[in-house]
């Protein structure tokens, strides 16, 4: 969650919990909130301290591995899939096979958003240093 790019819902997909949890939400399970949320707390606290100690002591490699880690999300992320496959088991959709494809449709939209934001991004590191 402190990760650009990495969602505590992108986890939770990623270890196959997502459903889970928000059916424990839906349902009102406090017992496994509780728990969810204490695990939130601790993972939070103690990943903040030592992503602190490695970027003060080895500043370089931290960057790298994090700079990895994001992207190699970017596979999972990827706007434009195709379903491959999909398994229905009594009626219901419980698995899809997705393959990443080249854009087809919207590519302008998507570059055009990109450089918007890479302008905002700019714009907003430019007024902040004026300020500091």
């Amino acid at each position: 969650m402190i990760l650009p790019g990495i969602s505590g819902s992108f986890i939770l997909v990623l270890l196959g919990k997502y459903a889970y949890i928000l059916e424990a939400v839906k349902s009102f399970n406090f017992t496994v909130l509780l728990v969810f949320v204490g695990g939130i707390i601790v993972g939070i606290t103690s990943f903040s301290r030592v992503l602190s100690f490695a970027l003060h002591r080895f500043r370089d490699i931290t960057i790298a591995v994090l700079s990895g880690f994001m992207l190699g999300s970017l596979n999972k992320v990827w706007p434009w899939k195709k379903t491959v496959e999909s398994i229905i088991n009594q009626g219901i959709e419980t698995q899809t096979v997705e393959v990443n494809s080249a854009p087809d449709q919207l590519i302008w939209q998507a570059v055009a958003l990109a450089v918007i934001g890479f302008i905002v991004v700019w714009g907003i590191d430019k007024i902040a240093k004026k300020f500091a």
